[in-house]
């Protein structure tokens, strides 16, 4: 063949070899690209999903958790006075309601959070449900308070660790201990203390500036 046809022939069809092999690779990059999309999107709507359920679960057991301490709070103080009858009522009432909540709607979110958590979360929900109902133990007996309150500041100090759990499978930094140090909890240090909120009601200004109507002058 005359190589002056050839040549314009063997370029064009490098040129048509070329241009599917590049429509392939496009092809394959947008395809590899719209899986990753959707990936992530997956990814993101597990995380959206999980942070509902763990939510609901933290909201609930820390609500039992206030809730069992109102109803120990009919409880005799040391078990050195009998209980009286209408607090004795009052604990049973409370204990109905408590169980009920804790049955149909406590147990039935756990289960919801096993399905989606890791082990260690899963576990320490569990720990967290078992400790909610081991609490009224004290109440059924009618023990004394002060036998009841360290298990209450125990179980307390669960769902804080279940609480960070959570927040480190969500991606989010641990609280750190539960245990607070500060002797001014909660005021922050580095603002001003209720003291400095004294106002002067006898008509005469301190020496910090502050006027007859009781507001702080600049």
């Amino acid at each position: 063949m005359d190589p002056q046809i050839l040549t314009p022939i063997l370029t064009g069809s490098f040129t048509l070899a070329a241009g599917a092999m590049g429509a392939v690779l496009a092809g394959s990059f947008a395809h590899r690209g719209e899986n990753r999309r959707q990936q992530a999107e997956v990814n993101r709507q597990w995380v959206i999903d999980r942070r509902a359920v763990y939510a609901n679960y933290l909201a609930l057991a820390e609500v039992m958790h206030r809730e069992i301490d109102s109803i120990a709070s009919f409880l005799p103080y040391d078990g050195k006075v009998k209980i009286k009858p209408e607090d004795d009522g009052f604990i049973s009432e409370g204990l109905t309601d408590y169980f009920a909540s804790w049955e149909d709607e406590l147990q039935p979110l756990l289960g919801e959070l096993q399905l989606v958590a890791s082990n260690n979360v899963a576990n320490l929900a569990d720990r967290v449900s078992g400790a909610l109902m081991e609490l009224t133990i004290f109440l059924e007996r009618r023990q004394a308070f002060t036998s009841y309150y360290p298990v209450w500041f125990q179980a307390q100090d669960l769902i804080h660790v279940l609480r960070n759990e959570m927040r480190i499978e969500l991606g989010l930094p641990s609280h750190g201990d539960s245990v607070r140090v500060e002797h001014n909890w909660p005021w922050l240090p580095s603002r001003p203390s209720a003291e400095y909120y004294i106002q002067d009601h006898s008509g005469q200004s301190d020496s910090e500036g502050t006027s007859r109507t009781g507001t702080r002058e600049s």
